[in-house]
C-alpha cells in the first residue's frame, strides 16, 4: 500500500459506497486511499442496473413528478417495513437522497427524466434509472476520484484493523501496515462465503449448495470479520434478499413473466405471478421454499424473445425447449401425468389448470386479479413444470450496525468505535425495495466520508 506515512481516511472497497466516500472525504479535504481487492473498482454497484430510489429529485420535477417529498418518503418506508426499521437511519436515507442524486448528476451521472419509474408500490416515481446502469454511476464516481486526488491500491486486500486502546488507528495487508486518521468499511457483503451464509442466515441453510450471487467473488465478508474482532455490533439476522431461479441461465429474474401459472406443493396457485419479487420471494418460502411454474406448448412456442410479452431473459423458447430437450425441465402430456412427475397432487393441480383457463376465457383472475392481459391459457400439450427455488443472494442482509452518522457501534455499549465507519452492504439491514441498495451505498458512502474527514 503507497503513503508509508498514512492517510487522513482509508477506505477498505472500491464498490459504490467505498467510491462515493473517498471523493466526499477529499472533497472535505482529506487525504484518501481506496484499498481494493479486485483489479479494478465497481464492486456490485457496477454489476447492477443502477437504480436509485429518492424523493424530491429534479429528476422528478423534470419528468412532472410534483408533490414528492423526503417527509413522504420516510412515512411509505414505515408503512412497508411495518415500522422494523432503524427510523434515525432511514430518516437520513430520505433525506439527503435528492442531494446525493444532485451531486452524482454534478459528477456526470445522467438519470433521464424519461427514465424514472415506480419502484414498488409509491405513490409517485422515485425510481430513478441511470445511465449506463450501475456502471454509469461507478465510472462518474471513478472519474471524480481522479479529478479530487483519491489514491488507489487495487489487487489488495485488508485483512486486519489496527486498534489501539479502543480507537481504530489503521490497517493491515498481509505484512503491510498503515496508517488512518479513520477507516471507512465499504466491503460489501459475503453471499460467497457460505459458512458465512450458514451462520448468519439460517433460512438459506437448504438452499445453501445451489446459492450463487451476483456479487463480485471478492465480497467474502472480511468487512464483516474485521468489524467483529475489534468488538462491533451487528443487525439483521436472516434479513437477506433473495431472488427465485430455476438455474437455467446465470440471468437474475427479479419479476416473472405474466403468463406464468406459480403453484405450491399443494397445487395451488398462492399469488398473482406478476407480483414484485419482494412480495414473491418471502411467500414462496411461506409455502414450503419451491414455486412450481406450469405454462404449455403454446406459451413455450411464443416465448421468442424480450420483444414480446412472453419473453424475458430465462424465459424465451430458446432457453425452455433446450432445457426442456436436456430433461432440465419435466414435461408431460397432460397436466394429470405433469403433477406425478412434479411431485404434486394431480387432481388438484387439473382444478387449478381448469380455473386459470377458464379466468383467461371471461377475461378475469377471480382468485389474485392478475391483469388479464398478461394471462395465457394453459391447454395446450406438452406441458412443462419448471421449479423456482431461492438460490440467488444479491444481498446478505447481515453486517455491522451503524448510527445514523455511519459510526460503527460496539457490541458491549453501543457507542461508537472510535475512529471506524461503514456504509454500503457491509452494514446490517432491514430495509428492502426496489432500488434502494444502491442509493443507500451511495447515500451512506458519501456521508461517511464527510464525517472520517471531520473526526479524522
Amino acid at each position: 500500500m503507497a503513503g508509508s506515512e498514512g492517510y487522513d481516511v482509508v477506505v477498505v472497497g472500491g464498490g459504490g459506497a467505498g467510491l462515493a466516500a473517498a471523493v466526499s472525504a477529499c472533497e472535505a479535504g482529506a487525504s484518501v486511499l481506496v484499498a481494493e481487492a479486485g483489479a479494478q473498482v465497481g464492486g456490485s454497484t457496477a454489476l447492477s442496473g443502477g437504480a436509485f430510489l429518492a424523493a424530491g429529485t429534479a429528476v422528478q420535477k423534470a419528468a412532472g413528478c410534483e408533490g414528492d417529498s423526503a417527509a413522504e418518503f420516510y412515512d411509505y418506508f414505515l408503512a412497508v417495513n411495518r415500522w422494523d426499521i432503524e427510523p434515525s437511519i432511514v430518516r437520513r436515507y430520505c433525506d439527503e437522497g435528492a442531494a446525493a442524486v444532485q451531486w452524482l448528476t454534478e459528477l456526470g451521472v445522467e438519470f433521464p427524466p424519461g427514465e424514472i419509474a415506480r419502484g414498488e408500490l409509491e405513490r409517485i416515481p422515485r425510481l430513478h434509472r441511470a445511465a449506463g446502469g450501475g456502471a454509469g454511476i461507478v465510472a462518474g464516481l471513478r472519474s471524480a476520484c481522479n479529478r479530487v486526488g483519491v489514491d488507489f491500491a487495487l489487487g489488495t486486500r485488508v485483512t486486519e484493523l489496527v486498534e489501539r486502546d479502543g480507537v481504530v488507528v489503521g490497517v493491515r495487508a498481509g505484512d503491510d501496515e498503515l496508517a488512518a486518521g479513520s477507516v471507512i468499511l465499504t466491503t460489501g457483503g459475503f453471499a460467497n462465503n457460505h459458512e458465512l451464509v450458514a451462520e448468519h442466515i439460517p433460512s438459506a441453510r437448504a438452499v445453501l449448495d445451489g446459492l450463487r450471487s451476483p456479487a463480485p467473488g471478492t465480497n467474502l465478508g472480511d468487512g464483516l470479520r474485521m468489524g467483529l474482532a475489534v468488538g462491533a455490533a451487528t443487525a439483521g439476522t436472516d434479513r437477506a434478499q433473495v431472488l427465485l431461479s430455476a438455474g437455467l441461465t446465470s440471468d437474475i429474474e427479479p419479476v416473472l413473466p405474466g403468463w406464468l401459472i406459480c403453484v405450491d406443493a399443494t397445487g395451488r396457485r398462492f399469488v398473482d405471478e406478476t407480483a414484485h419479487y419482494h412480495v414473491m420471494n418471502p411467500l414462496t418460502l411461506e409455502h414450503g421454499g419451491t414455486t412450481w411454474a406450469i405454462f404449455d406448448e403454446n406459451a413455450c412456442q411464443e416465448a421468442r424473445g424480450s420483444g414480446s410479452r412472453f419473453g424475458a431473459g430465462m424465459w424465451t423458447h430458446e432457453v425452455l425447449s433446450h432445457a426442456a430437450a436436456g430433461g432440465q425441465i419435466p414435461t408431460a402430456p397432460d397436466i394429470p401425468t405433469l403433477a406425478t412427475r412434479l411431485g404434486l397432487p394431480a387432481a388438484v393441480l387439473q382444478t387449478t389448470i381448469d380455473r386459470y383457463n377458464a379466468d383467461c376465457a371471461a377475461g378475469q383472475d377471480t382468485l389474485f386479479f392478475k391483469d388479464a392481459a398478461r394471462m395465457v391459457p394453459c391447454a395446450t400439450a406438452p406441458f412443462y413444470g419448471v421449479p423456482l427455488r431461492p438460490t440467488i443472494m444479491p444481498v446478505t442482509g447481515f453486517g455491522l450496525r451503524i448510527d445514523s452518522d455511519t459510526r460503527v457501534l460496539r457490541a458491549a455499549d453501543n457507542r461508537p468505535l472510535t475512529g471506524l465507519y461503514a456504509a454500503g452492504e457491509v452494514v446490517g439491514r432491514r430495509i428492502f425495495s426496489g432500488g434502494a441498495m444502491i442509493a443507500a451505498g451511495v447515500i451512506f458512502g458519501r456521508h461517511a466520508g464527510r464525517v472520517a474527514a471531520a473526526d479524522h
